[in-house]
């Protein structure tokens, strides 16, 4: 039984696809994983940030309310210094 050379050709040929195929699907998926990865990377990211965001607000409220004890404390001086009892 003699093989027949069109034949040979289409089934090299496609073997030759399904493989190519497959190796997309294989890089594919790679690329899908390394997304996933640099998602989490980038929410911890923004976690941080935020975290980091009310830390500031938090340390700009504790200065805030040092210096206006400090204003009213050399308020408080001045006065005296000025206008002793």
């Amino acid at each position: 039984m003699s093989a027949d050379p069109e034949r040979e050709q289409a089934l090299s040929s496609f073997k030759a696809k399904l493989i190519e195929s497959r190796e997309w699907e294989a890089k594919l998926k790679n690329l899908r994983l390394e997304i996933k990865g640099l998602q989490q990377e980038f929410d911890e990211t923004e976690e941080n940030i935020k975290a980091l965001q009310s830390v500031g607000q938090i340390i700009g409220e504790v200065l805030k309310q040092l210096d206006e004890e400090r204003c009213t404390c050399l308020h408080q001086l001045t006065h005296k210094r000025i206008f002793p009892n």
